[in-house]
């Protein structure tokens, strides 16, 4: 089991030595965001990002494609098809950039339209879509669950998977435990801290959530993908406390921490 990091943990240099502060700093593969917000930032096209991340000697675990705009799925407007339309081209962009695995949020915000049928249909259409191409659609939970589960009780596919975000868990759906209900699913870990409150994005170990259980899952579910994480240190604004090698390097010691746990040598 290897340890990745999301390309993006609050310090801006460009995208290049980016991904060699992430290699030094001990880590093996990458995730990375799959829209156009930041094609005018450090981060550059995305379409540029896969090939310097493997000339980096690093693997790229999964990408996660754009929320903004995902709730019109559910609406019978002209924003609902292009945004279907949107995916759609995404999931060629994998196949095209050798990307297997991609992250989707069913839903956004606290007020998204009612689950129905019409939007059933369309993560139907492109899961289907991703089966022909061979790419996994890992959904990941965010802050209603219930759409996640009209989801997965209605469609069955190999290439519709789950995305395990622990610190959604511990602060938008405490009580439900993910990894129980759809761990058989796992393609995609999204693991970072927080105390309960907000999204926080900390390092593991700084908040509230229970990690020997999520690692006692992950054995127990013989989980084989990286150990993914997703800290941030712009979330609460602690940058401006650490280098982005300073960083990197707690990071990696935590993320050691948490292989312990899972008792991998």
């Amino acid at each position: 089991m290897d340890l990745c990091i999301f390309d993006w943990f609050g310090f801006e240099y460009p995208y290049n030595e980016i991904i060699m502060l992430i290699k030094e700093a001990g880590f093996q593969s990458v995730m990375t965001w799959w829209g156009d917000e930041h094609k005018d930032t450090n981060a550059g096209p995305k379409e540029s990002q896969p090939e310097i991340i493997r000339k980096a000697g690093l693997q790229l675990e999964n990408t996660h494609f754009t929320f903004s705009g995902v709730n019109n799925l559910l609406e019978d407007t002209l924003d609902g098809q292009e945004i279907l339309n949107i995916y759609c081209s995404y999931i060629d962009d994998c196949k095209n950039f050798g990307i297997s695995t991609a992250v989707m949020h069913v839903t956004d915000g606290e007020n998204p339209p009612p689950y129905n049928q019409l939007g059933l249909d369309r993560f139907k259409y492109l899961i289907e879509k991703a089966e022909k191409n061979n790419i996994i659609i890992a959904l990941e939970n965010v802050r209603k669950p219930e759409y996640l589960d009209y989801i997965f009780e209605n469609i069955e596919s190999n290439s519709l998977r789950f995305c395990y975000d622990s610190g959604h868990e511990n602060c938008f759906t405490q009580g439900i435990d993910f990894l129980a209900k759809y761990g058989e699913k796992l393609a995609a870990l999204h693991l970072h801290d927080n105390d309960g409150t907000y999204d926080q994005h900390l390092f593991p170990f700084k908040g509230t959530v229970n990690w020997k259980r999520i690692m006692t899952q992950l054995k127990k579910l013989e989980y084989k993908g990286s150990l993914a994480f997703e800290f941030d240190a712009q979330y609460i604004d602690v940058s401006k406390e650490y280098t982005a090698i300073k960083y990197l390097s707690d990071g990696i010691n935590r993320a050691k921490r948490l292989m312990d746990i899972l008792q991998i040598n």
